[in-house]
């Protein structure tokens, strides 16, 4: 019965480390989507398609973030010219766990004179506008075969059917417009004529489990602004002060959890905490933080005032660890000391210099 209870406890033992393991090494994850593509062209303006200005700044935001943090994992929906439904579209959001999405649009209108741009989030219309522009931007679902059974009889050119939106509750709401804001607000900086955040009952940032936008880069209906949308730099502009607006979001996300990705660009500090003297038959249990390419400084904001901790680099990732005890007992409750401010932290083990899993480290006692 004891040997039972060994197993069982072992077991149980592993599970909440191996779930632990699987959280602390998430990446953080941008889902990136270039709206329409394939037999769905979008908008069309005189010479110019809006799945195509869509995608080609899609590409360049993705490329931008990864040239800058190449820890965050970057998901497209589409890289080439293909149809995705709507569904489809949510569903690469959830699946990856995406810590923000998204939505790249071109905006038109029946006139020309409409310019700017607008960046969305999910709510009730406010205006006839923001209603026009959902139910443009959803009329793709009807595109698809049967897609009344599939959108569960939502009809995108009924205003009835938009009543949903009146009442439901988007935990992801605060985070979305603070991201709307920035958006909008570096559009002004790029001296792009701003129409503000607005609120619009979207199906993909409805179905997408996430902090969520969906931005209009402009007017391919005016002429100035599809020939802007058309050219290197226009596109580059809108880019950057797409990302500009994302590197701030992240910054504050990074001081609420207490873990920070730095651009490659930033300094790299040359402390090396490692410790010459090791008795290489002593098992020494650690918490490990977290992992990042870059090495950052172990006294910075990122660990919270913690005293004594220490990295080693495991291939490209440097590792940063708190604690140090001899027994399992000591360093889980350790861990637990601190799992409000590490939520994701977990319990690694050393055998001298060389790592070892914390079950062989407990086989060992």
């Amino acid at each position: 019965m004891k040997s039972l209870y060994k197993i069982t406890g072992a077991i149980i033992m592993l599970m909440i480390i191996s779930t632990a393991f699987l959280f602390a090494q998430k990446p953080f994850t941008v889902v990136i989507d270039a709206g329409h593509g394939g037999h769905d062209s979008g908008a069309v303006g005189k010479y110019s398609k809006e799945k195509n200005i869509n995608l080609s700044v899609a590409l360049r935001l993705g490329s931008m973030i990864k040239e800058n943090y190449p820890e965050i994992k970057i998901v497209y929906t589409r890289t080439t010219d293909v149809f995705l439904t709507l569904q489809e579209r949510a569903d690469i959001v959830n699946d990856n766990k995406a810590d923000i999405f998204f939505c790249i649009h071109t905006n038109a209108t029946g006139g020309s004179s409409a310019h700017g741009t607008e960046t969305y989030v999910l709510g009730l219309h406010k205006t006839k506008s923001n209603l026009e522009v959902a139910m443009s931007e959803n009329s793709v679902m009807m595109l698809e075969d049967d897609y009344e059974t599939r959108y569960q009889g939502f009809d995108p050119n009924s205003v009835d059917s938009y009543i949903i939106f009146e009442f439901m509750q988007d935990k992801y709401l605060d985070q979305s417009l603070r991201i709307a804001s920035l958006i909008e607000n570096q559009f002004r900086h790029a001296n792009r004529y701003s129409r503000g955040v607005r609120q619009a009952g979207f199906w993909v940032l409805h179905k997408s489990a996430a902090p969520s936008v969906l931005v209009e880069l402009g007017f391919i209906s005016n002429a100035d602004e599809e020939k802007f949308l058309n050219t290197d730099e226009g596109k580059h502009q809108l880019t950057k002060a797409i990302y500009n607006a994302f590197e701030a979001y992240k910054r504050d996300f990074d001081k609420k959890t207490g873990i920070s990705v730095t651009p490659k660009e930033m300094t790299v500090y040359k402390a090396d905490l490692k410790k010459d003297s090791v008795d290489e038959n002593q098992v020494i249990y650690k918490i490990q933080l977290f992992a990042l390419e870059n090495k950052i400084n172990p006294n910075g904001r990122e660990f919270k005032k913690l005293n004594d901790v220490n990295y080693y680099r495991e291939g490209k990732f440097y590792k940063y660890t708190y604690g140090e005890e001899t027994t399992f007992e000591k360093i889980e409750a350790l861990r637990k000391s601190i799992a409000d401010k590490f939520p994701y932290a977990y319990v690694i083990a050393f055998r001298g210099n060389q790592k070892i899993t914390v079950e062989e480290a407990l086989r060992r006692k």
